[in-house]
């Protein structure tokens, strides 16, 4: 027979929403047998019809009498479950990753849903891993988590570094006012995978070379060597700042110019003396000055013109290369200018100190910043706007050979 008090909860529960299916597995878990609940579920979608059959007093009476302890025990028992039953949890797990390494985390998806007639209560909820071979519990984690209605959360455990692959399960409890509500799931512990490092011999993760660069230690800079020969044997081939310098010597025997002190002993530069014709142009005096510089002075000093004669002494410091012929200059422009292309010629930016004129002598300093990249020139600048022109330049060039060496 059919007990009126599952009817009557049964009902309350298709009432509240919830399907036929849900009811019944939460039902069974609580102790309920199949026949009783679908005798129960048959009496609400198929109620019995009940045939009108003429009684004596007596019989009444008696069925009265039944019928009121029936139903006084029946409320009873009825309200007692009530009370046992305004909370009820039912438990559930959807796997997400549930096949991990030691040291990774299992993800699962935990549904809880309230299917009692209380509004709200706590439950502590108890999540752990244990080793399916030693029953031994290796990860857990416990929560109290208040029931309203329904909840769906994604959960995480960590497995322990240490943990041995195999097979595993995850078990969920839910404790609530001396109840407990169970849900499992299989899990899988795999064999650790060889990890990137920077001590593998390896080049992975987002190393720069084997090793090096990246998340490890930074690559060491191979610098490359310099080769500064410039297979001139009259210039001095010097790296300096990372740059090469190849500065004269002075005197050369060999550099095609006849040097002071070469005309006694340097045959290949300083021809012997000679008829030379006397030249009748500057750039013909020019052209003597290369073998012959004391010559060529004496032809210069007998040039009448002021001008006109340092022009011609300033040809000789530059086919000499020599910033004494430049003092010996009396105009100030003319002899600036000899030392700033003896300056460029030597390769020596302290000649152009020697400039009188503050825009020449800029504009020598700015030579060397724009043609060797010397920015140790620029604190000497006088002009302003050139200063910091200069000073751009420099940050321009550090930022480019940091890109350089990166690469």
């Amino acid at each position: 027979m059919v007990r009126q008090k599952v009817v009557n909860y049964i009902r309350g529960l298709l009432q509240k929403g919830y399907d036929i299916s849900t009811i019944k597995n939460t039902m069974l878990k609580y102790g309920y047998s199949n026949e009783e609940i679908d005798e129960a579920v048959n009496s609400i979608y198929n109620p019995t019809i009940r045939h009108e059959v003429h009684l004596s007093k007596t019989t009444v009476l008696v069925i009265i009498f039944v019928v009121a302890s029936a139903i006084g025990i029946t409320l009873f028992f009825y309200l007692n479950s009530a009370k046992t039953s305004a909370q009820l949890l039912d438990l559930k797990l959807e796997p997400v990753k549930t096949e991990v390494q030691p040291g990774d985390n299992v993800v699962f998806i935990k549904e809880m849903s309230n299917l009692g007639s209380s509004k709200r209560y706590d439950a502590v909820v108890t999540e752990e891993i244990i080793d399916s071979a030693t029953f031994k519990v290796v990860s857990q984690n416990t929560e109290t988590i208040a029931i309203e209605t329904s909840s769906s959360t994604q959960t995480r455990l960590k497995i322990p570094n240490d943990a041995k692959p195999g097979d595993y399960l995850l078990r969920v409890t839910a404790e609530y006012s001396g109840q407990k509500a169970f849900a499992k799931l299989p899990i899988k512990i795999l064999p650790p995978a060889n990890k990137e490092s920077c001590s593998d011999g390896i080049r992975n993760q987002n190393e720069e070379n084997i090793d090096c660069g990246g998340v490890c230690n930074p690559c060491e800079k191979e610098t490359p060597k310099l080769d500064c020969n410039d297979n001139n044997q009259c210039t001095k081939d010097i790296v300096e700042n990372g740059k090469c310098v190849n500065s004269p010597i002075t005197p050369c025997c060999g550099n095609n110019i006849c040097e002071d002190g070469e005309q006694n002993n340097c045959d290949a530069d300083c021809k012997k003396e000679i008829n030379v014709p006397a030249p009748e142009t500057i750039d013909e005096i020019k052209e003597l000055a290369k073998s012959y510089p004391e010559k060529a002075l004496t032809q210069c000093n007998n040039i009448e013109v002021p001008n006109l004669k340092d022009t011609c002494i300033g040809n000789i410091g530059e086919v000499q290369k020599n910033k004494n012929y430049c003092v010996k200059i009396a105009n100030a422009d003319i002899k600036n200018q000899c030392y700033s292309t003896v300056a460029k010629l030597t390769n020596d930016n302290s000649l152009c100190q020697e400039i009188t004129n503050d825009g020449l002598k800029d504009a020598c300093y700015m030579t060397f910043v724009l043609d060797n990249h010397d920015y140790s020139v620029c604190g000497k600048i006088v002009n302003q706007a050139q200063r910091q022109s200069c000073e751009y330049l420099r940050q321009l060039y550090n930022i480019n050979q940091q890109q350089n060496s990166t690469q």
